[in-house]
């Protein structure tokens, strides 16, 4: 292949003048890609053409999953750097019209090989993978392509459903075509299912990497721990059961499912179901408190409430609550959520109330100021949240 550089007559004209005598005109070059370069005939010195060396990728795609795969791209020698163009649709054309394509959509540039791992793609659908190369005068010296198909959305091994959805809970209905099959099965956001996706490039290897973990941690084999994990049959089965924990309100989940043996094989694609829990209603629970005895390790309390929607009282020390209250820009309701989630593992709806109240709250530190906090709660605050400063007494 050559450099292709068509030359006008008058700028042939200008450069063969110039051998004798200089002066200010320039020289146009156009090359077939429709580029322009000018340049000052005076600084013209000789005028030579050259074979391009033609540079070609061996493109490799590896761990083809349903929403990713892996691909690298060893830049071969001669490559000054390269353009990555990805597309769902092949680029046809003369090969002028494919690297202007590709010049017209690429991705990114490189100027060293990649390794590169591709996410968030479609399931069941052809991807393209272009590569156009420059060698080491900046010219275009090559274009390779590789293409692969994502993974179908498994259809026919298992049904699954999510049934009594509410703002922190919801039943998880799973059932194999065949009953003989080992499987595994969980719940996760879709914010923790794209990380699992992002950082392992699938929720399968995500998972295999977890159990691994689980295993190592308990001192077992992997296979004796996936037989003791690992399901048949039909499941129907609390999403806070599976999961250890309330989910949270107004958040997208996912149920999902595949098959896997106690070698750790995959058996069948993932199988999911989408759902999205109830958002937090709010309260017209009129709260009020009145803090009536501190102690060292605590106070007592008498909370009036005007019905019987729930509601929780908690204690932080003084210092953690200002923090993170400013670290939320003064957002009271916001905090709450927080700090309840934590201190409760997200499991305070059972230590809410209902009613009125009178009883001791403890803590950790004598001598110590901390924050009595009261809100409405039923998954999430749902009243104003009230905060009252108490100090405990000395030992």
């Amino acid at each position: 292949m050559k450099k292709l550089i068509l030359l006008t007559m008058a700028a042939l004209m200008s450069a063969m003048s110039f051998a004798q005598e200089s002066n200010d005109n320039v020289m146009k070059i156009y090359t077939s890609d429709g580029i322009m370069t000018p340049i000052a005939s005076k600084e013209i010195k000789d005028i030579t053409f050259e074979e391009i060396t033609p540079l070609s990728m061996e493109i490799e795609i590896s761990n083809v999953e349903q929403n990713s795969m892996d691909i690298d791209f060893p830049m071969p020698e001669g490559c000054k750097y390269w353009l990555l163009c990805v597309t769902k649709e092949k680029l046809t054309g003369t090969d002028k019209e494919i690297r202007m394509a590709i010049k017209a959509k690429y991705n990114d540039e490189f100027d060293e090989a990649k390794f590169l791992r591709i996410p968030n793609l479609d399931a069941g659908t052809t991807y393209y993978f272009y590569a156009l190369m420059f060698d080491k005068d900046g010219v275009p010296a090559g274009v390779s392509m590789a293409s692969a198909t994502t993974k179908q959305e498994a259809t026919d091994q298992f049904a699954i459903s999510v049934t009594d959805i509410t703002k922190n809970s919801a039943t998880v209905n799973i059932t194999p075509k065949d009953n003989s099959m080992t499987y595994y099965y969980f719940v996760v956001s879709e914010e923790v299912r794209q990380q699992m996706i992002s950082q392992y490039g699938g929720i399968q290897k995500a998972d295999l990497e977890y159990l691994k973990y689980c295993a190592e941690r308990n001192d077992y084999d992997l296979d004796y721990y996936l037989s003791q994990v690992l399901v048949k049959g039909s499941v129907s089965k609390d999403a806070r059961d599976i999961v250890q924990t309330n989910l949270s309100p107004n958040t997208v989940y996912y149920a999902y499912c595949y098959g896997m043996d106690k070698d750790a094989k995959f058996t069948t694609d993932v199988y999911a179901e989408k759902f999205t829990t109830k958002n937090v209603e709010a309260s017209n629970n009129v709260l009020t408190c009145e803090i009536v005895n501190t102690y060292n390790d605590g106070c007592d309390i008498k909370v009036t409430a005007s019905n019987n929607d729930p509601y929780i009282v908690d204690a932080q020390p003084k210092a953690v609550w200002e923090k993170k209250l400013a670290n939320n820009g003064g957002d009271a309701v916001k905090t709450a959520n927080d700090i309840l989630n934590i201190s409760y593992s997200g499991n305070a709806d059972y230590y809410t109330k209902v009613g009125n109240y009178e009883g001791k709250v403890g803590v950790g530190s004598a001598d110590t100021e901390y924050v009595l906090i009261i809100c409405g709660y039923d998954a999430g605050v749902t009243t104003d949240v009230q905060t009252f400063t108490f100090k405990t007494l000395a030992e």
